[in-house]
């Protein structure tokens, strides 16, 4: 898989994680300083730096490893027998 699809997967799981959670871009603004649009705009732009992504980990309540699990979606899940 390349870099650039490993971003989208990652970004995919960071908004759907916030639709899950019901956290609106306005609301994680709030949370963690900054203005809706800028929100927006690291999204759109894609230029998140890490911290960033910390600073959403923590207000979805979740760690860096969590986010790259749900980024790599349920199908590597599948690899374990029950």
């Amino acid at each position: 898989m390349t870099a650039k699809a490993n971003t989208a997967n990652l970004l995919a799981a960071l908004k759907q994680s916030l639709k899950v959670e019901n956290i609106s871009y306005r609301t994680l603004a709030s949370k963690i300083g900054l203005s809706e649009s800028s929100i927006k705009r690291l999204f759109a732009e894609e230029t998140f730096t890490l911290k960033r992504i910390e600073e959403i980990c923590d207000v979805l309540g979740i760690d860096l490893f969590e986010l790259s699990r749900r980024a790599r979606g349920a199908a590597a899940d599948t690899n374990e027998m029950s």
